[in-house]
C-alpha cells in the first residue's frame, strides 16, 4: 500500500543586526588620523556592499541540519511515504530504531497543475553522510528539499537570470557570467526531483532493491513522467554522489545520467572498481553521460590533484563515455557548494540533457493550450494517469542510446 500526504511550503526568515560604533571626545592627533583611515576603509567596503563579506561566511552545519521546515518557493514538495518490503526500519543518530515507510520529497515544477499534458525527466538525489547520519525521518529526504535549498535553486534557474544573491555572493563574476551564458542559449527546463533517504556503506545492492523495485515505479505510477532511462537521472552529495555512481553503473538500464556533487572517494575506494566491473554493462545499455563537480576547497576534491576521481574521469573518457567537470572557486566542503554552484550547475545539467532528449524524439511537442480553470476542473488523480507508453524497463530501453553519444 501507498500513502500519500502533501505538505504546504513556509517561508523561513532571518533578521540581521546593526551595529553603532561610539568615539570618546578627547583623542590625540595620531590616534585621529587611525581612526579616520579605519573609517575610510570600512566606507569603501560598505560601499563596495560589504554583504559580500557576510556572504562568504557559510553557516554551521549544526544550524542547518535543526531546519525542517521548507521554505515558500514557486517549485513546491510533495511528501509521500512509500511501504516497503525491503526496509521495514531504519537506523537514525543513537542508534535508535526509526519505522518506515519513509518519506520522500517529491519537487515538482512551478506549472505541473497547470500545464497538466506535460511530461518530465526526473532526477533522483541522495544526499551524503550528514542526512543518513540523522536518520530516515530528519536527514532523508530533508537533506535536499530543506538543508541544499533545492525548490529555490530551481526558482532561480527557472527565472532565467541569476544575480550574486542567488547564490550569496559564494561565485565568482567569471563563473556568474557563464551561469547566465548557458541560460541565455539554452534556458532550463523543468523537471520533476525527487529528494530521498539512502543508508550509509559501500555496498548499494540492497538499497538499490528499494529505489529501483520501489520508488521508482511509484514516481512513474503517481506523477507524470516519461518512463525511460533517456529520462532519469541519479546524483548525489559528498558520499551519496559515490554511491550514485556505483548505482548508475549497476543499474544503466535505469540510468541514463549519473552525477556527482563533491564525490567522496576517499571514503568510498571501491566506486572505480564497480564502475570499471560494470563498463560493458553500461555501453549495452546505450552509455551514460557524467556530470562532475567540485571545489577548489572541497578537502573530497580528488579531481584537480590528479587522484582518484580525476582517473575515474580519464577512464570513462577513455570508454567512449561524456563527461563534463566544472570545479568551482567558491564554497568549501558541504552545504554551500549544494545549494549555491554545484547545486546549480547540476540541476541546469541534467534538465538540458532531457530537454535535448524530448526535442529528438518528438516528445511535449504541440502540446494542448489549457488554462488554469480549466486545469483544475479537467485534472485527474494523479494516480489515475498512466505513463507514457515504453517497453518494459528490463529489456525495451536495452540498446537504447543517448544521442550521438556513439
Amino acid at each position: 500500500m501507498w500513502k500519500q500526504t502533501n505538505t504546504i511550503n513556509k517561508k523561513s526568515e532571518s533578521s540581521e543586526k546593526r551595529h553603532q560604533t561610539f568615539l570618546p571626545l578627547e583623542l590625540s592627533r595620531p590616534s585621529i588620523l587611525r581612526i579616520n583611515l579605519i573609517l575610510c576603509v570600512t566606507f569603501i567596503l560598505v560601499a563596495a556592499d560589504a554583504s559580500w563579506l557576510l556572504g562568504k561566511v557559510e553557516e554551521p552545519w549544526s544550524e542547518i541540519e535543526a531546519r525542517t521546515k521548507f521554505l515558500r518557493t514557486k517549485h513546491y514538495i510533495e511528501v509521500v511515504r512509500v511501504h516497503s518490503e525491503v526496509y521495514k526500519s531504519a537506523k537514525a543518530k543513537g542508534g535508535q530504531e526509526v519505522p518506515g515507510p519513509f518519506p520522500v520529497h517529491v519537487i515538482l515544477p512551478d506549472d505541473y497543475e497547470k500545464d497538466i499534458h506535460r511530461r518530465y525527466g526526473v532526477l533522483y538525489l541522495l544526499g551524503g553522510k550528514s542526512g543518513w547520519d540523522n536518520g530516515p525521518e530528519l536527514g532523508g529526504a530533508t537533506y535536499w528539499s530543506v538543508w541544499c535549498k533545492t525548490p529555490l535553486t530551481m526558482d532561480n534557474l527557472k527565472s532565467g537570470h541569476l544575480t550574486p544573491l542567488n547564490f550569496q555572493e559564494n561565485i565568482t563574476d567569471q563563473e556568474l557570467k557563464m551561469f547566465n551564458k548557458w541560460l541565455q542559449e539554452d534556458p532550463y527546463e523543468d523537471l520533476i526531483v525527487v529528494s530521498l533517504w539512502n543508508p550509509g556503506g559501500g555496498d548499494t545492492s540492497q538499497y538499490e532493491k528499494y529505489l529501483i523495485g520501489e520508488v521508482i515505479p511509484f514516481i512513474d505510477a503517481h506523477y507524470r513522467t516519461i518512463p525511460d532511462r533517456r529520462f532519469r537521472g541519479i546524483d548525489g552529495a559528498c558520499a551519496g554522489a559515490a554511491q550514485a555512481i556505483m548505482i548508475s553503473a549497476r543499474n544503466p538500464e535505469v540510468f541514463a545520467y549519473a552525477g556527482g556533487q563533491q564525490t567522496d572517494l576517499g571514503s568510498y575506494p571501491m566506486t572505480p572498481e564497480v564502475w570499471q566491473r560494470n563498463v560493458n554493462r553500461i555501453k549495452k545499455a546505450g552509455g551514460i553521460a557524467y556530470n562532475i563537480n567540485t571545489n577548489v576547497r572541497d578537502g573530497c576534491n580528488s579531481y584537480s590533484n590528479g587522484g582518484r576521481l580525476y582517473d575515474l574521469v580519464q577512464n570513462m573518457r577513455a570508454a567512449g563515455f561524456p563527461v563534463e567537470v566544472n570545479v568551482f572557486a567558491s564554497c568549501s566542503h558541504g552545504y554551500c557548494a549544494y545549494r549555491y554552484p554545484n547545486g546549480h550547475q547540476s540541476l541546469y545539467w541534467f534538465s538540458k540533457q532531457f530537454k535535448k532528449n524530448a526535442r529528438m524524439l518528438g516528445i511535449n511537442q504541440d502540446l494542448p493550450t489549457v488554462n488554469t480553470a480549466a486545469a483544475q476542473a479537467s485534472t485527474k488523480p494523479t494516480s489515475s494517469l498512466q505513463p507514457v507508453t515504453t517497453k518494459d524497463r528490463t529489456e525495451g530501453n536495452i540498446g537504447q542510446q543517448l544521442p550521438g553519444l556513439w
